[in-house]
């Protein structure tokens, strides 16, 4: 296991890599994660380094940080990954759309959470559409309750199908309803593409350019790769490259009411909004996840009773909250992985049975 001391993160110059395209990019102040021992914040040193190991043994994880107390106490990385290296974090981006939809909401870009979707594309407006469509809010999209199918029915068809497509929205807003609007939660990534493109027609900038301005380059992290769409647009909810300690500083921001530096980046009523369960009743359990729910673009929970609010990425990208004991964990991990094969389920029990048994 690694363990940090006194490091000091310098402040560098950087190239955004939009899909193979550099474009030069002003300097920016990087975040500076501060380092610390886990004895020094709590933790057990040898409970922790077992973590590590197991993580090492299960061969597909790429990196792992636990910090404690806005320190990083312990880091490692494999498969040829380094802390300098940015890894694709799948659906994590989803709470990072979620930061950006509500700074676009404060900045009054977007009137509500209640507007109408189809407002924003009346040239999807197709005849004998069923009129339910015109009820799908901003709101049902930052809950996954648009009424679509979830999109890993049947090994992922529903999502291959959208993704091969030539226009993802069309086919997004063209799928059948099986539900009213806001009735019932189904996970499907292209809600969030939907609402990428609502805060792109928003915005006098394309999506990456707004968030670069008002979240990244104000958190000090680089997106590195952003996939887009065939129609030009950022794909919501996925495909964001950042370094490890870049996703755990998301964590870091929504841990501390949206500030970062003494800077309010992100209004604290959104990060209590966004927090806030959306489920009438908990699921009981998911491995050892337990209690949990869905708030805007964050899932929430428990492990080993420590409540939590978690990022979560298709193949091991983890970004783990747990308020109470003031402790962040982010994974990451191979995602070229069939939909038969689990990656989240192990690194959740190492969480369970190695760093959260450490706190003391």
């Amino acid at each position: 296991m690694k363990k940090q001391l006194n490091v000091t993160v310098v402040l560098v110059s950087v190239f955004l890599i939009n899909c193979g395209n550099e474009t030069d990019k002003p300097d920016i102040s990087k975040y500076e994660w501060q380092f610390s021992t886990p004895e020094e914040q709590g933790m057990d040193d040898q409970i922790l380094d077992s973590a590590f190991i197991q993580a090492d043994f299960l061969e597909f994880v790429d990196g792992l940080i636990v910090i404690r107390n806005g320190e990083i106490i312990a880091e490692d990385y494999y498969n040829g990954y380094d802390e300098n290296t940015p890894h694709n974090v799948k659906s994590v981006s989803k709470s990072f759309l979620s930061a950006i939809t509500g700074i676009a909401l404060y900045q009054g870009l977007i009137d509500s959470l209640g507007e109408k979707v189809l407002d924003y594309f009346p040239e999807y407006i197709y005849e004998q559409m069923d009129e339910r469509k015109y009820d799908i809010t901003i709101r049902h999209l930052l809950t996954m309750q648009m009424g679509i199918d979830r999109e890993a029915n049947n090994d992922y068809e529903l999502y291959n199908q959208i993704y091969y497509s030539d226009d993802w929205l069309k086919s997004t807003i063209e799928l059948p309803l099986l539900s009213d609007p806001g009735a019932s939660m189904r996970y499907n990534t292209f809600q969030t593409h939907l609402l990428s493109a609502v805060i792109d027609k928003s915005t006098d900038k394309n999506l990456l350019e707004y968030a670069t301005d008002n979240l990244f380059n104000p958190m000090g992290i680089d997106i590195e790769i952003w996939e887009q769409g065939p129609k030009g647009y950022y794909f919501g909810g996925n495909s964001m490259y950042f370094t490890p300690r870049e996703m755990a500083v998301l964590g870091y921001l929504f841990l501390n009411d949206g500030k970062l530096n003494n800077q309010q980046i992100i209004q604290s009523e959104w990060v209590d909004l966004s927090l806030t369960k959306t489920w009438d009743e908990d699921n009981p359990e998911w491995g050892v996840l337990t209690d949990y729910n869905y708030g805007y673009l964050w899932w929430l929970g428990k492990i080993n009773g420590y409540d939590l609010f978690m990022a979560l990425g298709y193949g091991g990208q983890l970004l783990v909250a747990f308020p109470t004991i003031n402790l962040i964990v982010v994974s990451t991990a191979d995602h070229n992985i069939p939909p038969d094969v689990s990656q989240t389920q192990p690194i959740l029990k190492i969480i369970s049975d190695y760093i959260l048994p450490a706190v003391n």
